[in-house]
């Protein structure tokens, strides 16, 4: 068996080095990317390999201090404190101060390109004590043993605050983190829905052009050819959009899957994630179906074919990643875009702080079936921070975990040095530079509900810390400070969590009705029926090839793993 699973391991591994090699083929993006640490004879973790018996406790501080490293991630245009990079600020400093441990990162990328990097780092064997992987990578590494069982540890040392995170939504994210009946991994993502699609739109181009928002998919169509066509940006040229879409197809903003789930259609297999964080539905047989193949999303993908040969979608979206679609969006080259809850804090944050004649307004998702949408979320985690079997200290993430929780949501909760500082004009998020806290999936719903009732009330005694952050962030915008607008659309009566409320409350949110682990087949053959769906759908919204090459992408999913997929999950007695 350990002969079969390290065999396993090593063609998964080659095959993540051929697509890394591959991807980084001609890439000049080299000024955001550190340099690799150097190989040594040491074991991966030797510089944690003399330490001392741990300290009792989820905050016991080791005496002498360990070194423990990990690996970082960053998006190019967020901006940090003068004193606080991704390698020194305030965690990493009381990490060592109040913990006994001394945290090193060692290397850093910016987000785009973390993925392959740390495939990189897997293949080498270089290995950081703890970093975050995807749930294909994931899995390659528990399948050939490479991750520590965090089971005891986390029952041990884990604080109070940290399991009541991980009880949420019934244990969702200790249990896709677990296999084989070991948890190996912590889900830094999951658990909620707050990463259903609403509409963001340009409202000072809607006013401009004597619209209203769309409640319908014709109108959200009509709305996108006219900020193509009738030179919304006031400059007399035809250089504008109206729907972002980068190469990645699905994700978190300048994807499709608000504009399926119009149709009453579903999917989700970003072209840049790891073929295995999929959707399924359960079909009227009581078996799973893939949600991307059904007829709905070839009704959608025809209506998008529709907007990018009238010229209301960029041509080169196939070619543009996230930062480039979120230029679109902060040049004012494009009027509207699907996107989850996070998308007024990245990439359009600053947008009406530095011009306040911009303004985007968040609205629910159109529906062309004549009901109200149901939106989808895939609410399972996607990503986990694991560690590495040859560290010497398992339990230092978990430390790490229970003090960056505990000072952001706990009771030593502390907003105004951790989470958010205010310099000027601008917001630092501190709580970024964490490297892992324990995720809370519905404390910004809560916070939304518990904010607006005090501004109704006008009074914020009632709340806590941070919630009274939001609520004069959001008082200070209604007393003219535009550098306040991310507050204000996020909780705000017509806001973000606005939106998400309605979906919540009324029972418009679909979720996948597999929540088990991915199958051998999944991992084994994911990221190859991801390249298929990429390729046919971009193919067919760029009218490269017509709407009924759909049926052939189907019929090709189900013969090239698909079937197999679908049997495996059927017999795992987890379709809900």
């Amino acid at each position: 068996m350990a002969r079969k699973k390290f065999k396993l391991f090593s063609m998964i591994v080659l095959t993540f080095a051929l697509v890394f090699v591959s991807a980084c083929t001609g890439s000049g993006n080299k000024d955001n990317t550190a340099e690799p640490a150097k190989a040594s004879s040491a074991s991966p973790s030797a510089e944690s390999s003399k330490a001392p018996a741990v300290p009792d406790g989820p905050f016991g501080k080791y005496d002498p201090p360990i070194n423990v490293t990990t690996v970082r991630s960053s998006t190019p245009s967020v901006e940090y404190l003068p004193d606080q990079t991704l390698d020194d600020n305030v965690w990493y400093r009381e990490f060592a101060s109040e913990l006994g441990i001394n945290l090193k990162n060692k290397w850093t990328v910016n987000t785009a390109q973390y993925p392959s990097k740390i495939t990189v780092t897997m293949v080498s064997g270089d290995m950081p004590d703890f970093f975050i992987v995807d749930m294909q990578q994931f899995q390659t590494l528990a399948q050939a043993g490479q991750l520590a069982d965090l089971t005891e540890i986390y029952d041990k040392y884990a604080s109070d605050t940290v399991k009541t995170a991980y009880n949420e939504s019934g244990g969702i994210k200790l249990k896709a983190g677990t296999v084989d009946g070991k948890l190996l991994g912590m889900a830094v993502d999951g658990g909620s829905n707050d990463d259903a699609h609403s509409l963001y739109i340009r409202k000072d181009w809607m006013e401009k052009l004597g619209r209203t928002a769309p409640t319908t998919m014709d109108e959200l169509m009509d709305l996108a050819i006219a900020f193509a066509n009738e030179d919304p940006d006031g400059d007399g040229k035809k250089n504008t959009y109206g729907l972002d879409i980068s190469k990645d197809i699905f994700g978190g903003f300048a994807s499709i899957d608000g504009f399926l789930n119009g149709f009453g259609g579903y999917g989700f297999n970003p072209a840049n994630g790891s073929g295995t964080n999929l959707i399924f539905l359960k079909g009227q047989d009581g078996k799973a179906i893939y949600a991307d193949i059904q007829p709905e999303v070839k009704t959608a993908l025809g209506k998008l074919a529709d907007l990018f040969k009238a010229g209301a979608i960029h041509p080169e979206f196939s070619v543009m990643d996230g930062n480039k679609a979120g230029e679109m969006l902060t040049s004012s080259k494009v009027g509207m875009t699907y996107g989850a809850f996070w998308v007024p804090t990245w990439p359009i944050n600053n947008m009406h702080t530095e011009d306040p004649s911009i303004d985007w307004g968040v609205y629910e998702a159109p529906s062309g079936t004549g009901s109200p949408t149901i939106v989808q979320s895939s609410g399972m985690p996607s990503r986990f921070m694991v560690v590495s079997k040859n560290s010497k200290n398992p339990e230092a993430m978990i430390k790490v975990m229970n003090y960056a929780t505990e000072k952001l949501t706990g009771a030593q909760k502390d907003i105004g040095k951790y989470h958010t500082i205010k310099q000027g004009d601008k917001n630092y998020q501190i709580h970024t530079l964490a490297p892992i806290y324990a995720p809370s999936g519905e404390k910004n719903q809560n916070y939304h509900y518990q904010v607006l009732e005090a501004l109704k009330k006008g009074d914020k005694s009632g709340l806590d810390e941070e919630a009274q952050l939001y609520y004069d962030q959001v008082k200070a915008y209604d007393g003219g400070d535009a550098s306040q607008w991310v507050a204000h659309t996020l909780w705000d009566e017509n806001g973000v969590f606005a939106t998400l409320g309605k979906y919540k409350k009324n029972n418009r949110i679909l979720m996948t009705a597999y929540t088990g682990a991915p199958t051998a087949t999944m991992v084994a053959k994911g990221p190859a029926l991801r390249d298929l769906e990429a390729r046919a759908f971009t193919e067919i919204i760029m009218g490269a090839k017509p709407l009924d090459y759909f049926d052939e992408f189907a019929k090709q999913w189900l013969e090239q793993g698909g079937n197999d997929i679908l049997a495996e999950i059927n017999a795992t007695g987890q379709v809900q």
